[in-house]
């Protein structure tokens, strides 16, 4: 496992995790990765579970990639559940499946509306069923809690255009310019002295940014397991390096799984790559 040159030494540089010492039961594997191509957008997506919380029956982080039929536009969603318990990982796995529902229903239903718009109608829909996912006799949870972040990303960018692009999150879990040699944060760091908000239940907190991109701009959402702290980021310089160009597959995993001073926490990204990068970065 890599790890980040700017980071210190740790204790125990080379600990591994354990295997699995419980019953001979299939168990989810310790990473996950998605990934592919909408019309001139490069998608990687992906999930690698924390060092120290391995082996274990989950990752509480989740990662989903998607794009419309036509090619006509890709979501991205990342969640953070809230928490160790099994129940925050289901919560999360439960939000970025229900986030893509959510959102392809209000864009079959009217595609004239603003990719804003339509991510902020999938956040409300998402808190609804996740709550009702969520609860038991009629109560929530308390451990079903998880941060969730949308980007909208239109499929085809003309050589030399732009577009248009929509990101909304409840949480903490960041979306990035990715620049070269450093993230560029989109929403940055969030007072976490009254907690982290989370869905089902602070759809009131929600965010959400419009912004212009570029033929050959890079779009990323992380869950703060793999990259938190705003533009003070110490990760940003290695994972931008990383991403300046869409990696294999397996490529993509170790920048998932980079060795990082935060050792128990689940890390998730999912990285678009809009239309002509290779021009870019020539």
């Amino acid at each position: 496992m890599t790890d980040i040159p700017s980071i210190d030494i740790m204790s125990r540089p080379l600990q591994e995790p354990g295997l699995y010492q419980g019953d001979t039961i299939p168990i989810p594997p310790l990473m996950g990765y998605d990934g592919g191509q909408a019309g001139n957008v490069t998608v990687r997506a992906g999930w690698v579970a924390a060092e120290r919380r391995r082996p274990r029956d989950n990752c509480n982080d989740s990662v989903t990639v998607w794009a419309d039929p036509g090619q006509t536009v890709c979501l991205l969603a990342v969640a953070d559940g809230v928490g160790v318990e099994a129940r925050a990982g289901r919560a999360a796995r439960a939000a970025t499946a229900l986030a893509i529902q959510a959102f392809r229903a209000h864009w079959d239903e009217d595609r004239s509306r603003d990719l804003e718009t339509l991510i902020q109608l999938a956040f409300g829909d998402l808190d609804a069923s996740l709550h009702r996912q969520g609860s038991q006799g009629g109560s929530l949870h308390p451990a079903y809690r998880t941060t969730v972040t949308l980007a909208a990303v239109p499929a085809v960018v003309p050589p030399g255009g732009i577009v248009r692009v929509a990101v909304g999150r409840v949480g903490d879990s960041d979306a990035w310019l990715v620049r070269p040699g450093e993230l560029q944060p989109l929403f940055g760091t969030r007072d976490r002295s009254r907690g982290t908000p989370a869905l089902p239940g602070h759809r009131h907190l929600f965010e959400s940014r419009s912004l212009i991109m570029a033929d050959g701009e890079v779009l990323a959402l992380t869950t703060d397991g793999l990259a938190a702290g705003g533009a003070q980021e110490r990760a940003a310089p290695f994972l931008a390096d990383m991403w300046a160009a869409p990696p294999t597959p397996l490529d993509f995993l170790r920048s998932l799984s980079v060795r990082r001073d935060d050792r128990d926490d689940d890390r998730a990204a999912a990285v678009a790559w809009l239309g002509h990068y290779e021009i870019r970065n020539a």
